[in-house]
């Protein structure tokens, strides 16, 4: 990679960055807030399309952040993780350290949310709403699938169904959790960390060798 690349490279993960905490906000990619994450790297907006063409690019390249974030998260709680009980209990272990990894936070989950809100509201990018979506479970089945080997297991499911079903289960709990106006900080003691996400570990796996 050229230095000409290297800094557009450079720049657009600067945008993307800028853009994490300004997109939780709503109302997807406007004027306004390419104005705000231009500013904050350093270039003119009408640079902006340059390097992103349309808002889905834009919205792909936040999304991919949010799933690096998320599995450079769950990796950390998994390293970290030891199965030190030969009974269910390590089930029950597995779910409070993926919770206390905090792959999940209000703001990526809001952006995430707004962009289905906005493709379905407006009957228009769809697809590549759907698509992010689905890369964002894809990308972390390689995760799952290692901290279910911390517990000597694979899965017995479609690794994709089992991941899907973690995410979409997890979202849905984190979501009622906040609403109910519990700190995003713990959910690990939450009711779902404590007795669903255990058991939807235990019942989409098996042992290995089996």
């Amino acid at each position: 990679m050229n230095k000409a690349e290297t800094h557009r490279q450079n720049v657009k993960r600067v945008l993307v960055a800028a853009a994490r905490s300004l997109l939780s906000n709503g109302g997807g990619v406007t004027d306004t807030l390419i104005t705000d994450v231009c500013e904050q790297a350093g270039i003119h907006p009408h640079a902006f399309r340059t390097l992103f063409p349309t808002d889905d690019s834009f919205l792909d390249a936040v999304n991919d952040h949010l799933v690096e974030e998320c599995a450079a998260r769950i990796r950390h709680g998994v390293d970290q993780f030891v199965a030190s009980d030969p009974s269910d209990r390590p089930f029950a272990q597995a779910a409070v350290a993926l919770a206390e990894s905090w792959p999940l936070d209000r703001g990526g989950m809001l952006i995430r949310a707004d962009r289905r809100l906005q493709a379905l509201r407006n009957n228009r990018n769809g697809g590549a709403a759907a698509a992010a979506e689905r890369k964002f479970v894809a990308e972390l089945v390689p995760v799952f699938s290692d901290l279910v080997a911390h517990l000597g297991r694979a899965f017995s499911w479609p690794s994709m169904l089992a991941v899907r079903v973690i995410v979409d289960t997890y979202e849905g709990s984190f979501e009622t959790w906040l609403l109910d106006g519990n700190d995003e900080t713990s959910f690990a003691e939450s009711p779902y960390v404590s007795r669903t996400l255990p058991t939807l570990l235990k019942e989409m796996t098996e042992e290995l060798g089996v």
